[in-house]
């Protein structure tokens, strides 16, 4: 008598024991590949907004054109404005102003006092007190800071106070770079810093 042999029967979770791990591989895929694709537009932004932090500042091509200086120099006076008896005369500095996006002609930036030393010589201070940002005033004979009393010589240096009240500057006056050879054509051009306040060094500022 022959004997019959039967197929164990296989269950249907066993038959579809890899239907989930496909639903889970899938879902996981269209995850990644959406992040990837949403993400595109945020770093393209986010390289657009970062680029012109990146970039060297660049005056347009007329207006670097039109100066005439040396890079980092403006224009101040001519020599013949200045009093032929040394005093110091005070001049606003215009200058262009750039930053990452913008570019802005001929704004005021600061203010020098200029005095002429000799027939082409000439000494430049900022007007800026070295000691907490106030504006000098030439009074006659030397400098003199209307907030806390700083006062300096002709020369920037500090004035002893006769009174004996201390003179509460860090520093003598911030003298700054003069181009010579534009003095020799008859122009002051200036290489014009403004410098932290309250130090002893003098720091300029970016």
């Amino acid at each position: 008598m022959s004997e019959t042999k039967t197929t164990p029967a296989v269950s249907s979770a066993e038959t579809n024991g890899g239907e989930p791990r496909r639903n889970f591989l899938m879902s996981l895929s269209a995850t990644v590949v959406g992040a990837a694709v949403g993400l595109i537009p945020v770093f393209t932004g986010l390289i657009a907004f970062l680029d012109p932090l990146s970039r060297k500042r660049k005056v347009p091509g007329a207006y670097a054109a039109a100066s005439g200086g040396r890079e980092g120099f403006v224009k101040v006076c001519s020599l013949e404005a200045l009093a032929v008896d040394g005093s110091p005369q005070r001049f606003a500095v215009i200058d262009n102003q750039t930053d990452a996006w913008n570019f802005t002609p001929a704004q005021a930036v600061g203010s020098v006092y200029v005095q002429r030393t000799g027939n082409s010589d000439v000494r430049v201070f900022n007007t800026t007190c070295p000691h907490a940002g106030c504006s000098v005033a030439f009074t006659g004979s030397a400098y003199h800071c209307p907030c806390h009393n700083s006062a300096f010589n002709l020369d920037g240096t500090k004035l002893q106070s006769t009174t004996g009240r201390e003179n509460p500057s860090p520093r003598p006056l911030d003298e700054l770079e003069v181009d010579a050879d534009k003095l020799s054509d008859g122009e002051v051009w200036v290489k014009y810093q403004n410098f932290y306040t309250g130090r002893e060094e003098q720091i300029p500022k970016s």
